[in-house]
């Protein structure tokens, strides 16, 4: 299953003035869109040469494409489009389009106000998001960082295992059940709402889970907190995958998040994890109480640039 088409209503995504309705007029960002996309051999599918008004419609002109629902995207800035969804399994980006307002959206996958920023990845993101598949997040040297799906659990619990990997931080669930309850949940909800999370981490060259490493909120003195976190199984400790990965994390929080810094809460016995952060240029903020446990929070800013010298 892969994204191989776009379907859409280009008079929907028309932003000419009113008082120039024969016009026709393309947000410049959706012109390279669609350019792209041909790169890509995703083929674009304009309802309105069709005259299409109905899902059963749809149905039939995706034949005609040699196309199933499954394999494509719908664009819809109108609810009536958005509606040709249905039972069908179409994912949907919604675009709300200034010229038509009063319009909900909802059951879009997404919604966007313009497409400066949106491409053939952003839209096959959209379209893996409504199937299910995991988006590889942050690639590193060694490593990628992917989101977690069930079938990880069988490698996870192994890797929990590992001496002292439970020390400072919770396992898993003893009962598998309740494990993989908690993941679809986790999947559906973190993923969804904040676009990050904790994320499984995968070494390239043997295609091996070695660890999870990621991000997190808290709530602190009122306000809610960016974390660092990470665990990496004891075969691949002291190679400085930690390193590696946390330094990936870093970037991505820094030019993905609207977050100006980023904290760890650590044991204060957990030597190792101090260092890791010290490493990375976190500074020691104070001793504080979460869940009942007395934690020490570092912090590092991820919009502070040092000043260079010259020599």
């Amino acid at each position: 299953m892969d994204l191989q088409g776009l379907v859409l209503s280009l008079q929907e995504l028309n932003i000419a003035e009113e008082k120039d309705l024969e016009r026709f007029v393309m947000e410049d960002g959706l012109t390279e869109l669609l350019d792209h996309l041909y790169r890509y051999n995703v083929r674009v599918i304009n309802l309105d040469m069709f005259h299409a008004d109905s899902p059963e419609k749809l149905q039939a002109i995706l034949q005609v494409y040699g196309l199933a629902p499954e394999d494509c995207l719908l664009l819809a800035a109108t609810d009536q489009t958005l509606a040709f969804a249905g039972e069908m399994e179409l994912a949907v980006l919604g675009y709300a389009n200034p010229k038509i307002p009063r319009q909900k959206l909802s059951g879009a996958e997404v919604i966007v106000e313009g497409f400066e920023e949106v491409d053939f990845y952003f839209i096959k993101r959209v379209y893996q998001r409504k199937h299910g598949f995991p988006w590889r997040v942050i690639d590193t040297e060694r490593c990628f960082l992917r989101e977690i799906i069930l079938e990880d659990l069988d490698d996870l619990y192994e890797l929990y295992q590992g001496k002292n990997i439970t020390q400072y931080m919770e396992g898993l669930y003893e009962d598998r059940k309740k494990e993989e309850e908690y993941t679809k949940a986790y999947i559906k909800n973190m993923y969804r709402f904040y676009g990050y999370g904790m994320w499984i981490a995968v070494e390239k060259r043997s295609g091996r889970l070695i660890g999870r490493a990621g991000l997190d909120n808290f709530e602190l003195h009122g306000k809610i907190l960016l974390q660092l976190g990470y665990v990496v199984g004891e075969t691949f400790q002291n190679q400085g995958y930690a390193t590696e990965l946390c330094r990936g994390i870093l970037s991505y929080a820094r030019e993905e998040t609207e977050f100006q810094e980023i904290h760890c809460l650590i044991q204060k016995e957990n030597k190792i994890s101090i260092h890791l952060a010290e490493k990375l240029g976190f500074s020691w903020q104070e001793e504080v109480k979460i869940n009942g446990k007395v934690l020490q929070r570092y912090m590092k800013s991820l919009h502070f640039r040092e000043k260079l010298s010259i020599m």
